[in-house]
């Protein structure tokens, strides 16, 4: 599914981003290498992880090891700085976050974060991209990220950044400013009845499989 959707849409690369988990990001990513082996299609996988830290959601890009969650943020960007992995704030401006980084501790940070999300495809309050993009406008050196937020394949691409062909961490931080950023909102409450309806589907085939 994953690999259709991607090439339904023109998706070449794609960060797979579980919450406090990392074992889907390096299946899909020995799956998508086995497959290139193959001669097939595939889109390329950077291993992340989208961590559950004390003060919001941060996630890690190019990692290469799982990364605790419900550590302080400063714990957090460090640890998935010392893999040699890329630090990405998203949705930074969700105001219906109650835990997230304030403007000011953004600035305080700079040091450790690498990408800040500028838009969102599924943010609670439109304003969210707004703000973000002003954040990333007036505070020049934060390279801009774009995450569909997809749960499910159905809006996977919904946001992406279009830029140059890149080969590790530091290469795409490099030509990242050069890319340019696209995307579209859907909702979240659509985003929620699709992965009702693939656990469904999911469930009747594990009943089909067992009954014959």
């Amino acid at each position: 599914m994953l690999v259709e959707a991607c090439r339904e849409k023109g998706i070449d690369a794609v960060a797979v981003m579980d919450h406090d988990v990392i074992e889907g990001a390096f299946e899909f990513a020995r799956l998508s290498g086995e497959a290139v082996a193959r001669g097939e299609w595939a889109p390329r996988i950077l291993v992340g992880e989208e961590v559950r830290t004390t003060g919001g959601e941060i996630c890690g890009l190019f990692l290469r090891e799982w990364v605790p969650d419900h550590l302080s943020p400063v714990e957090t960007m460090d640890i998935i700085r010392s893999q040699g992995g890329l630090v990405y704030v998203p949705h930074p401006f969700d105001l219906l976050k109650l835990k997230r980084l304030k403007a000011s501790e953004l600035k305080a940070l700079a040091d450790r974060i690498d990408i800040i999300e500028a838009f969102n495809g599924k943010p609670r309050l439109p304003l969210a991209n707004v703000l973000a993009r002003r954040f990333l406008d007036r505070n020049a050196g934060f390279p801009a990220g774009a995450g569909s937020d997809s749960h499910e394949p159905t809006h996977l691409g919904a946001a992406y950044v279009e830029m140059e062909e890149f080969e590790g961490p530091e290469d795409l931080l490099e030509k990242l400013p050069r890319g340019t950023v696209h995307g579209k909102l859907y909702s979240p409450l659509a985003s929620a009845l699709v992965r009702v309806r693939i656990r469904r589907e999911k469930k009747a085939l594990e009943r089909a499989q067992v009954s014959s």
